[in-house]
């Protein structure tokens, strides 16, 4: 996600990543241990997430949408349009709040809302409605694939390589996605891209992005955290991307 500032200057990251973190994390602050916190992620919502990370991030798991129910994080709203959360705000009296920068084209959700989601109703009126039922599927899909992941790792969170190296091209690449994802704790698209480098590193290490490392020794695969950058002379951190070595 390009971020840059209202007012035109660049700011470091993903803003908006940013801004929902500190959201969840004073929610979970401040509610009691056993509640449930509730997202007002509307149907609207999850075609434009879908078609960003479609744009944004490769693999399937762009196409499965934001979650109904994540640990205590539940979105019930996500069969709803926003149109209609909006009338039944106003049927019943309640005060709600729109974020304006979703009214611009400053960051790429805006983007998305105001242009790439009208023109693909150009294209098909039902667009939307495709789109949801293609997640939906896909959804049922990824239960069959991760038990056929489950099943070739049986629970390790290393691989061989050279077992790696006979597994159907896809499972390998989905294999190698999951322990990344595993070690490092967040969402590795990239990672199932990096195979063939993989089972040509040799004993090495080779950072596949996103913050994970593969890490090969003895033949077995693992991941963990890409470390750090070492400061740069005179203080900062050292230019580029670490490459695997």
């Amino acid at each position: 996600l390009d971020v840059e500032r209202l007012d035109g200057g660049a700011v470091a990251g993903n803003l908006q990543a940013w801004a929902r973190a500190g959201r969840y994390e004073a929610a979970e602050r401040l509610a009691p241990a056993q509640a449930r916190i509730a997202a007002a992620h509307t149907r609207c919502d999850q075609v434009e997430t879908i078609l960003y990370r479609l744009a944004a991030a490769p693999g399937r798991r762009a196409l499965l949408g934001m979650d109904a129910e994540r640990g205590r994080l539940v979105r019930p709203l996500l069969q709803t349009t926003r149109d209609e959360t909006t009338a039944y705000c106003h049927e019943a009296g309640l005060a709600y709040r729109n974020d304006p920068s979703n009214a611009t084209g400053v960051f790429a959700r805006g983007r998305v809302r105001h242009g790439v989601v009208p023109a693909l109703r150009e294209v098909h009126p039902a667009a939307e409605d495709n789109l949801l039922r293609t997640a939906a599927l896909l959804r049922d899909e990824a239960d069959v694939l991760d038990a056929a992941v489950d099943a070739a790792l049986g629970g390790r969170d290393a691989v061989p390589v050279a077992a790696l190296a006979q597994m159907a091209p896809a499972l390998a690449r989905l294999a190698v996605r999951r322990l990344a994802e595993d070690a490092t704790g967040t969402l590795c698209p990239r990672a199932s891209g990096r195979l063939d480098e993989i089972l040509a590193l040799g004993d090495g290490a080779l950072d596949v992005g996103d913050g994970a490392r593969a890490i090969v020794r003895a033949g077995v695969l693992r991941f963990g955290r890409t470390p750090p950058l070492p400061p740069a002379p005179g203080g900062g951190s050292a230019p580029g991307a670490r490459a695997g070595t």
